[in-house]
């Protein structure tokens, strides 16, 4: 392991390791386990049943800001509903958040199709910053209310908000749920090796072997290079909307300011997509993965 990678942070709230721990079909267990806790199912009401959808690495990892997980999940009762997961940073999050809910909602039916074929449809955001200040939840659920009446309306839609800074070390870790905050929250202490994992969660062997994929994700050189190219590319993008917007307040005229905040964006995101998208390639190289898998995720040739 390189002195670089030593020196990065071990945490599951990456989006690309995220996604590498929990959106692969051989750690699907992980996820079933994680979601079970989030959505508080039990006995016949469990996830038995996951499809990852949309899996196309470097688009996901590097060109969208959209979910890192779509999951159409079926229960031990045989029902079908769709789960989404993002791991986001503030910026206009709510919003953000029913977007992508509406959008996972909408999208299952095509012209022609029965209202009743949609599916119950679940968003869950994975936070690591406090998005409701003065109130001490971890976990919020929200779905469509009377708040005059409290009369629910349905529960087709459902958005499951987890702000993990409020998570405490010491908190009681007795529901997988609880477990599962602390794993996330905390991972850093115990992927760098610095203290073992507590003992109620060595008793849960989705969530040891979480840990160890973690480790291995960072581990690997051309994970490390996708994460490095998205941080990349992040950086490019920042850097040329300051551009802009520094260009636009020196000519002192505010339609100069929305013209400059405007075109930083869209040339970073350009360049900053188009460097980033190439190492992605290079990295998926490295993986083994074929030529015109590699083109079709992200439109770059490689030679050789």
């Amino acid at each position: 392991m390189s002195d670089k990678n030593q020196g990065m942070r071990r945490t599951f709230l990456n989006d690309i390791i995220f996604r590498i721990v929990f959106g692969t079909t051989k750690n699907e267990r992980f996820l079933r386990s994680l979601l079970n806790a989030v959505l508080e199912l039990e006995a016949q009401d469990k996830i038995v049943e996951l499809e990852l959808l949309g899996n196309e690495m470097a688009k996901s990892y590097l060109s969208e800001r959209g979910a890192v997980l779509d999951v159409r999940a079926r229960d031990g009762q045989g029902r079908i509903y769709n789960v989404e997961v993002q791991v986001r940073d503030p910026d206009s999050y709510i919003e953000r958040s029913l977007f992508y809910l509406a959008r996972l909602y909408s999208e299952q039916l095509e012209r022609g199709d029965e209202y009743t074929q949609l599916r119950r449809t679940v968003a869950i955001s994975i936070l690591d910053f406090v998005l409701f200040p003065g109130q001490p939840r971890v976990h919020s659920r929200f779905r469509f209310c009377d708040p005059r009446h409290g009369l629910e309306l349905s529960d087709i839609l459902e958005i499951h908000y987890l702000e993990l800074t409020k998570f405490k070390r010491d908190q009681a870790l007795q529901t997988p749920l609880e477990k599962w905050l602390h794993l996330l929250r905390f991972a850093e202490l115990y992927g760098a090796g610095h203290e073992p994992l507590p003992s109620s969660i060595q008793a849960e062997e989705e969530m040891v072997m979480a840990m160890e994929a973690m480790n291995d994700a960072y581990a690997r050189d051309e994970v490390r290079e996708l994460i490095e190219a998205r941080l990349k590319a992040d950086w490019d993008e920042n850097h040329r909307m300051k551009v802009g917007m520094a260009k636009a307040q020196a000519q002192g005229r505010a339609e100069g300011l929305a013209e400059g905040k405007a075109e930083g964006k869209a040339e970073g995101k350009a360049e900053g997509r188009e460097e980033a998208l190439a190492q992605a390639a290079r990295a998926m190289q490295a993986l083994g993965m074929d030529a015109e898998t590699i083109f079709k995720a992200t439109g770059v040739r490689l030679e050789g």
